[in-house]
């Protein structure tokens, strides 16, 4: 009989196969001294994702959606059929660094007061990312949609040490290992937070438990970032903005919606290059522009 896995790891893929590869290799090269399992979620791909794992890749549990279900969804699948103690999330455009999920697993094991611990994420030329914040207030959304999230400093943590391990509110979710009896019912994210602010949601979830979710400054890995959302086509980053509405709605009172949605539908409307962006500016879905 096999051996159950201690960790389990899941990644969820949209369109990132040479990143994926990269990642995949990088686990196997640097595997983590317990047992364990590795779980992709595909979102439906469409560039040879698939066809790459099962050619190259025989040992990954392969889930597999016939369109993208999002971020937060494909997570959740892969969490249904983890086996592991421990789940570690790891975003498709990462690499893994010799001895990094190690020093993750010991850390988390070592403090029975830890649920969650994150590591150091580094640029491909070894820069460092800045990847912890503090939650949100309104006022921080309003500086970072206006372009002017320099001017947040509580909320950037700009003076945060990434050389010290310590307590965190609240890490990005690139590389994020948590207790598996953490998990919630509902499942590890909030699906109505389908592809942004639901790693913002977990870690409220986890500290309002009363757990503490530790930065751990020894482990790291490779970041290439967001590669999957540049790329977004205009009606998944209108449900990204969507997805900034719903979480201030929730946490800044309904009429934060106000504030933000005329500065979020400008925005989109300049990313995307399109009118979509309009469609911010009346909560009624029913209503949308074709």
């Amino acid at each position: 009989m096999d051996q159950l896995p201690r960790l389990s790891i899941i990644t969820a893929n949209w369109n990132t196969r040479q990143l994926l590869n990269e990642l995949l290799h990088s686990l196997y090269v640097h595997p983590p001294r317990a047992p364990f399992e590795v779980i992709v979620v595909d979102n439906g791909s469409r560039d040879g994702s698939v066809e790459m794992i099962r050619s190259e890749f025989a040992g990954v549990r392969l889930v597999c959606n016939e369109v993208n279900r999002g971020f937060a969804r494909a997570n959740n699948q892969g969490a249904s059929i983890a086996r592991g103690e421990f789940l570690l999330l790891l975003g498709s455009d990462t690499m893994v660094c010799e001895g990094s999920v190690n020093t993750m697993m010991e850390h988390i094991i070592a403090h029975p007061e830890v649920g969650a611990v994150a590591c150091r994420l580094l640029n491909p030329d070894g820069s460092i990312q800045h990847s912890c914040r503090r939650f949100p207030t309104l006022w921080d959304g309003v500086l970072t949609y206006l372009s002017l999230g320099t001017l947040a400093r509580r909320y950037n943590m700009t003076t945060f040490d990434y050389s010290a391990t310590q307590e965190v509110e609240q890490p990005a979710a690139t590389c994020f290992m948590l207790r598996r009896s953490l998990v919630r019912e509902s499942g590890l994210f909030d699906e109505q937070l389908s592809i942004l602010y639901n790693d913002v949601d977990l870690c409220e979830h986890i500290l309002s438990q009363g757990w503490k979710i530790n930065y751990v400054a020894a482990a790291e890995i490779i970041h290439h970032g967001t590669q999957s959302t540049r790329r977004a086509p205009p009606r998944l980053r209108l449900e990204m903005y969507r997805n900034i509405l719903l979480y201030y709605g929730r946490h800044s009172g309904p009429w934060s919606a106000l504030i933000l949605r005329p500065i979020l539908g400008v925005r989109l409307m300049i990313s995307s290059r399109s009118l979509i962006g309009l469609q911010l500016l009346w909560p009624d879905h029913s209503k949308e522009l074709p």
